[in-house]
């Protein structure tokens, strides 16, 4: 094929523009509008996608030898789009679960191509630059009071929608400076600012679950490592031990739950998303085997919703669990096919650590571990035009292509992962 083509910089802004655009970098200046906006799309919006998914797969296409061929690398991901698609037959928004499951389909592209076209480095690069952007303007935004945070609602929301989008991304951040720390040394001193920064914006968002979810990993990433020089036995036993503790955890939040709320400075409602989940969970019991169609259930045009928004006193635009938000949008089938999926590359993530002895192979297994504990309070598991997507995409690509007995995506630029 020739000498790789690498990346030049105006590709590299490019990819670090659709990183914030799919974070939601400058919502708080109300770029998408009211909840009942949102549930159904801006037109504006769309186009841009639809721009920005373009020039993706020109991109794409000219970095791949056989674009379409690299797709099936991460074929069990298709397999949960196909569904996602298949669900416009029962969906009760046809038109929009079609539309919602090709921007769906064109976030596994844009995934597929960040993991084929930049390696590692180069990909910790363009996020660390995505947060970094994120990072200063959080700061600028809050300190010149740009931000539209609520001023009964404590915690910073810097330039995100509310103070959870931060929080979550911040912790995010905090953990891919970390790595790139380790991956080029070279940048440490600006890995340890990022670092710093992230953490300091997620203590002043005050999310709770960022925090949580934060601290557990940075408690969790060393009893990997210490895993990670065992024998396969001891993982076993060691892996059985973790999930026991964090069964009993939970049970024990469960069965003392005040104490835990008042203990996080929380109500036991865990801010309404307790009988939220009560009411989810009783819709979804109405349509349990496939659901009312992907990404097609919390819209303002049906009855149920304004119901449900009465009753709350709030406006949901989600059910606030990844698992629930599935079943409600893919019934118990996608749900399972999307939760086997997951398992099978939390499987391989962990083979792919052990196997490959490199300061980022461990990013994978973390970033699956991040996403799954977040998703027990929010719901970004399967989102068209989300950032989370495109990276567990990526890392999807990384850890089927290395070692695992399917060849290297024909593409120019993206060798090395590690």
């Amino acid at each position: 094929m020739g000498q790789p083509i690498r990346p030049g910089y105006a590709e590299k802004g490019f990819v670090v523009f659709v990183l914030l655009i799919a974070l939601g970098a400058f919502q708080n200046l109300q770029v998408t509008g009211p909840i009942e906006t949102q549930n159904m799309g801006m037109a504006w919006m769309q186009i841009l996608w639809s721009i920005l998914y373009l020039i993706t797969w020109l991109l794409y296409s000219r970095s791949c030898g056989n674009p379409f061929r690299t797709l099936f690398v991460v074929s069990p991901l298709i397999v949960v789009v196909a569904f996602a698609f298949v669900s416009v037959i029962w969906s009760q928004d046809p038109w929009l679960t079609a539309r919602r499951s090709i921007a769906l389909a064109l976030t596994l592209v844009f995934g597929v191509y960040l993991g084929t076209r930049f390696n590692l480095r180069e990909q910790f690069r363009l996020l660390a630059g995505a947060f970094a952007i994120c990072i200063i303007f959080s700061f600028l935004f809050e300190l010149v009071g740009m931000n539209a945070s609520d001023p009964e609602v404590p915690g910073w929301y810097g330039i995100f929608e509310i103070k959870n989008h931060l929080g979550q991304n911040m912790a995010l951040s905090a953990i891919v400076f970390l790595f790139w720390k380790k991956v080029e040394p070279r940048h440490r001193a600006l890995a340890i600012a990022g670092f710093l920064a992230s953490v300091i914006l997620l203590a002043l968002s005050i999310a709770m679950t960022a925090i949580m979810v934060f601290a557990l990993l940075m408690l969790l990433l060393p009893y990997l490592r210490w895993m990670l020089r065992k024998s396969r036995r001891t993982v076993a036993l060691a892996t059985s031990f973790l999930v026991t503790a964090l069964v009993a955890a939970g049970l024990y939040s469960i069965t003392h739950l005040q104490e835990v709320t008042t203990f996080l400075g929380k109500d036991p409602a865990l801010t309404g998303r307790l009988p939220l989940w009560i009411v989810s969970v009783a819709m979804a019991l109405e349509r349990p085997w496939l659901g009312y169609g992907f990404d097609a259930f919390w819209l303002p045009n049906q009855t149920y919703t304004a119901r449900i928004w009465h009753l709350m006193n709030w406006m949901p635009p989600q059910a606030h669990n990844g698992i629930i938000e599935l079943w409600l949008s893919l019934g118990l089938l996608g749900t399972g096919i999307f939760l086997i999926v997951f398992a099978y590359y939390l499987a391989k993530a962990l083979r792919y650590w052990r196997r490959n002895p490199g300061p980022g192979s461990a990013w994978p297994i973390i970033f699956l571990a991040f996403l799954f504990l977040m998703n027990l309070t929010t719901a970004f598991f399967l989102a068209n035009n989300s950032f989370y997507f495109m990276l567990y995409v990526a890392i999807a690509i990384a850890i089927s292509t290395k070692r695992s007995g399917i060849p290297r995506p024909n593409c120019r630029g993206g060798a090395d992962y590690v």
